[in-house]
C-alpha cells in the first residue's frame, strides 16, 4: 500500500511539472561531405532517393485526403514512417540559397518544420539538418517526449547523414 501510494506521489508530481515544462524542441545535426553539392542536393532533394540513405520508409498512407498529390517540387512530398511513428513529410521550399525545407504532419497532428543546408567548406560540404517542432499529444507525457527528441530524433538525424555521406562519397568516387 505504501508503494502503491508513492507511486501515485510521483504520478502526480511528474503531471504538475509536464505542465510548466517546454513542448517545443530543436534538433540540429551536421556533418561534412566530401563531394560537390549538386551530388548531395540531388539525393536530399529528390524524396524518391530518400529511402537509399534515410531510416524512414514509404509506407502506405492512410485512407483519407492526401496532403501531397504531386511527385515532386514545392508541395510534393511522400508519406514515411519510422522508428518514432508515421506521418506525411511535405517540401515547402527547395532553393540553392536558403536550401532544402520540409513540413512533418505526424499521426497525431503535431508539425514539424525541417531544414536542410548546404554550406561550402573548401574541402567538403557542410550539410546542417535542423528541425524544429512541438509535441501537443498526448498533453501530460508531451513535454517529455519534447525533451526526448533530441537524443531519439538527433540519433536518427545522425544516422541518415552519416549514411548520405557514403552513398555520395561512394558514388563521387565512380
Amino acid at each position: 500500500m505504501k508503494t502503491l501510494k508513492i507511486l501515485l506521489v510521483l504520478a502526480v508530481i511528474l503531471a504538475i511539472a509536464g505542465i510548466f515544462l517546454p513542448q517545443h524542441y530543436t534538433v540540429t545535426r551536421s556533418l561534412v561531405i566530401h563531394a560537390p553539392v549538386t551530388a548531395i542536393q540531388g539525393h536530399v532533394e529528390d524524396m524518391d532517393n530518400w529511402e537509399r540513405w534515410t531510416k524512414w520508409q514509404e509506407v502506405t498512407p492512410p485512407a483519407g485526403p492526401q496532403l501531397a498529390e504531386m511527385q515532386s517540387g514545392v508541395g510534393s512530398g511522400k508519406y514515411l514512417s519510422g522508428n518514432s511513428g508515421s506521418g506525411w513529410f511535405v517540401i515547402t521550399n527547395n532553393s540553392e540559397v536558403d536550401g532544402f525545407e520540409y513540413t512533418v504532419i505526424s499521426d497525431t497532428g503535431d508539425k514539424a518544420a525541417a531544414l536542410v543546408r548546404f554550406t561550402d567548406q573548401g574541402g567538403g560540404i557542410k550539410v546542417d539538418w535542423t528541425v524544429t517542432g512541438q509535441v501537443t499529444k498526448p498533453p501530460v507525457v508531451a513535454p517529455y517526449i519534447a525533451l526526448s527528441k533530441d537524443f531519439f530524433l538527433g540519433s536518427t538525424l545522425n544516422q541518415n547523414l552519416k549514411n548520405l555521406k557514403t552513398l555520395v562519397e561512394q558514388e563521387d568516387r565512380k
